[in-house]
C-alpha cells in the first residue's frame, strides 16, 4: 500500500502519464550503460535475477540452518576453522536471510551472505579491524534503536577476498539527502551507498520524490559515482566502465539491495 500511495503521488506531483526512472546526474554517468533488471518480480522459487551479462546461479533465502533462536554472520573465510560470528540477533528467523551467487560471462563469480531486518544494537562486533562495523560504526550509528538494518558479507569465487555492506533502511528512506551507508573491505578501501531521489519521466521531466528513495548510487573511496541502481518497478542496474573484478562486486551489491525487498 505504501508503495502505491508513493507511485500515486509522484504521478501528481510530477505531472507523469507514463513510466518514471532513476534520474542520475554528474558526468561520471556519461558512459554508463544501462541494464534492466529480469527476474526481480513474480514467483520468486527458484529465482534467477539477471541483468546485462550477470546472472544468479543460485537465490537462497533460508541459508541459515538449524532451529537455534541464535544465528549469525561471520568473520574470516567460510573455509577457516575459526570462521567466527561478529553479528548475532536473538530475533533474526530464517525468511530474514539471503545467499546467493552472481556471476559474469567471464567466469567471475560474487557470493553474498545478508541479513536484514535486525536492531543496529543486535550487532555483536568482532575482533576484526577492517570490520565495516568496526571502521564506520559510529556514523552508521550502531547501537541507535533503529530495526532495518541491512548487513552482507560479499566474497569473490575464491573467497579470498570480503567486502563488508551495512545500510540502514530507514535512514536510507526518511533521510535520502544526508545518510549514506558504506561498503568497506579495509580503511583505505571502500565505496559509500547514498539514496537517490531524482526521477525522471520518459519526457525528460525531472523531480525529486515528495519522500524516501528511487534507488541507490555508489561511490568509490574518492568521491566518484561508478554504479547505480534503480528500486523502481522491475530494477534497472546501471555500471560505468571499470575492471571486470570491480564490476562484478558493484553488481553484487545491487543484486543485494535487489534482492533483500523480497527477503
Amino acid at each position: 500500500m505504501k508503495i502505491i500511495f508513493l507511485f500515486l503521488l509522484l504521478i501528481t506531483n510530477l505531472g507523469l502519464s507514463q513510466s518514471i526512472k532513476l534520474s542520475l546526474d554528474g558526468t561520471e554517468w556519461s558512459d554508463a550503460v544501462e541494464y534492466p533488471v529480469q527476474g526481480r518480480q513474480g514467483i520468486l522459487i527458484n529465482q534467477k535475477l539477471s541483468f546485462g551479462e550477470y546472472h544468479t546461479l543460485l537465490v537462497d533465502r533460508s541459508w541459515t540452518k538449524g532451529s537455534s533462536s541464535m544465528m549469525g554472520l561471520s568473520q574470516g573465510l567460510p573455509t577457516d576453522q575459526d570462521f567466527k560470528k561478529i553479528i548475532t540477533s536473538e530475533k533474526v528467523k530464517k525468511n530474514q536471510t539471503l545467499y546467493f551467487a552472481l556471476a559474469d560471462s567471464l567466469g567471475n563469480q560474487a557470493r553474498a551472505y545478508c541479513i536484514t531486518n535486525f536492531k543496529s544494537k543486535d550487532f555483536t562486533i568482532g575482533d576484526n579491524p577492517n570490520s565495516v562495523i568496526n571502521l564506520f560504526g559510529d556514523i552508521l550509528g550502531i547501537g541507535d534503536e533503529s530495526s532495518s538494518t541491512f548487513y552482507a558479507m560479499i566474497y569473490d569465487a575464491q573467497a579470498t577476498n570480503r567486502w563488508e555492506l551495512l545500510i540502514d533502511n530507514q535512514e536510507a528512506q526518511l533521510n535520502p539527502k544526508e545518510y549514506k551507508g558504506y561498503l568497506s573491505k579495509s580503511k583505505d578501501e571502500f565505496y559509500t551507498i547514498k539514496p537517490l531521489s531524482k526521477v525522471i519521466s520518459k519526457k525528460g521531466k525531472v523531480g525529486t520524490m515528495p519522500f524516501g528513495s528511487a534507488g541507490f548510487e555508489i561511490r568509490n573511496s574518492n568521491g566518484v559515482a561508478i554504479a547505480a541502481v534503480s528500486m523502481i518497478d522491475k530494477g534497472v542496474v546501471y555500471l560505468t566502465k571499470v575492471s571486470p573484478e570491480e564490476r562484478i562486486l558493484l553488481s553484487g551489491v545491487c543484486a543485494a539491495l535487489l534482492l533483500q525487498e523480497q527477503i
